[in-house]
């Protein structure tokens, strides 16, 4: 009978043992699907983002065009001036985009994304990572993603959303914000587009 006992033994643990692997693999794979859905979710807002930019600045050039050639010195400030607009409009709607996504159920898996890679930077330390206010609600969340030291607070001066890692002790920040983004998206779209009035 022992013999019998142990092979049952055995194939209870082989079970076991197949059913935990099977358990990890579902778990590996669930994680990298969600990994997949909000990395292609936040390439799709960026894409968008992008699009929308290209679309007016071909617009932009080519009212500017038409309107040069029609228009004297006098006139041109009025050209400038509608440009201006223009591209106000452009990154308001832009970041309207953001403002939604920020809103959006796949923004805190983002947010999190984000505070893990920034970790990588800050491995210890009393690094603080600020958040908006809208994002007060997922501090805790956050929190519980810091290293020893670390701590997560919100900002004011976060209007849109992400993280901003700042580590007292070294001086270092990494501005990972959708603010910061915009507003390097609306300098480098001044400085491309030819929209610098001289």
């Amino acid at each position: 009978m022992p013999n019998s006992e142990e092979k049952v033994s055995k194939f209870v643990q082989a079970i076991t043992a197949y059913a935990e692997e099977q358990r990890d693999k579902i778990l590996r794979e669930a994680e990298a699907f969600k990994m997949e859905r909000l990395q292609k979710a936040e390439e799709e807002v960026l894409t968008e983002s992008y699009k929308l930019i290209q679309q007016e600045t071909v617009q932009i050039r080519n009212e500017g065009v038409r309107e040069m050639s029609r228009r004297d010195l006098a006139a041109r400030k009025d050209v400038l001036a509608r440009r201006r607009q223009i591209m106000d409009e452009v990154f308001s709607k832009a970041e309207q985009k953001l403002l939604e996504y920020a809103s959006s159920p796949d923004y805190p898996d983002y947010l999190e994304k984000q505070l893990k890679q920034m970790v990588q930077f800050f491995p210890v330390g009393e690094t603080v990572y600020a958040v908006s206010l809208r994002d007060a609600v997922l501090v805790n969340r956050l929190s519980s993603l810091c290293p020893l030291g670390g701590r997560v607070e919100v900002s004011d001066d976060i209007k849109i959303g992400g993280i901003r890692a700042t580590n007292p002790i070294n001086g270092q920040i990494v501005d990972n914000t959708l603010d910061s983004k915009l507003r390097s998206q609306h300098e480098w779209f001044t400085i491309s587009s030819g929209l610098i009035v001289g």
